[in-house]
């Protein structure tokens, strides 16, 4: 089973891309929306990954770090989203 953690505001153009993404993929994640919450999920981040993001989505599965919504769409269109998958 995948955990796929996905940072998202309800206004946001690329989050909602993401989620259609991940949905078309038949893929399963947790949604946390940062929308009065930005600077503590990056502080998480930054420490959990030692990544400074300033952006959202900020997506990440089985505990690695994808980056947003062109970094998991760029993994998809290579081929390689499946090496993060179980």
């Amino acid at each position: 089973m995948n955990k796929i953690e996905i940072y998202t505001s309800n206004t946001c153009p690329y989050c909602i891309k993401a989620k259609k993404l991940l949905n078309i993929l038949g893929l399963d994640y947790i949604e946390t929306d940062v929308s009065n919450a930005f600077e503590e999920m990056a502080a998480e981040l930054e420490k959990r990954f030692n990544k400074k993001v300033m952006t959202i989505p900020q997506i990440i599965i089985n505990d690695k770090y994808i980056g947003g919504f062109d970094d998991l769409n760029d993994l998809y269109k290579s081929g390689k989203l499946n090496d993060y998958l179980n």
